[in-house]
């Protein structure tokens, strides 16, 4: 369902981390599917940011928040953001793992919610 990048824009040990914290365990195909998100938040971004006229992704264009928890590859989501001719404002990457904690949490408790103690891709 979901194909895993060749350069993935997420730390698979932290995203497991979390899940452990969660109190679920970690299918094979979670990581590419975390990775899937992030790739489409980058996307989402890049058009906001571009839709209103700037060329620097601010976290507003990512959805807000913050996190420190390092959960995306900066180097890797801020060379996808300037491969769309994009920018990266000082607080954007606090929000893209920002994203990626929320998607871990929500992915922990769909998989709870469904009597299993395993996130799966199809979680995200």
């Amino acid at each position: 369902m979901f194909a895993k990048s060749a350069m993935s824009m997420v730390y698979n040990s932290k995203m497991k981390e979390a899940i452990k914290a969660g109190g679920c365990n970690t299918a094979g195909d979670a990581s590419g599917a975390l990775n899937a998100a992030v790739e489409a938040a980058v996307a989402t971004a890049v058009a906001r940011c571009g839709a209103n006229g700037r060329k620097t992704i601010r976290a507003h264009d990512v959805g807000g928040g913050s996190s420190s928890s390092g959960m995306v590859v900066a180097s890797r989501v801020k060379e996808a953001f300037k491969s769309h001719g994009c920018n990266t404002g000082g607080d954007a990457m606090g929000a893209m793992n920002a994203l990626a904690d929320a998607a871990v949490s929500g992915a922990v408790s769909r998989a709870q919610a469904n009597g299993r103690k395993t996130v799966r891709a199809t979680d995200f």
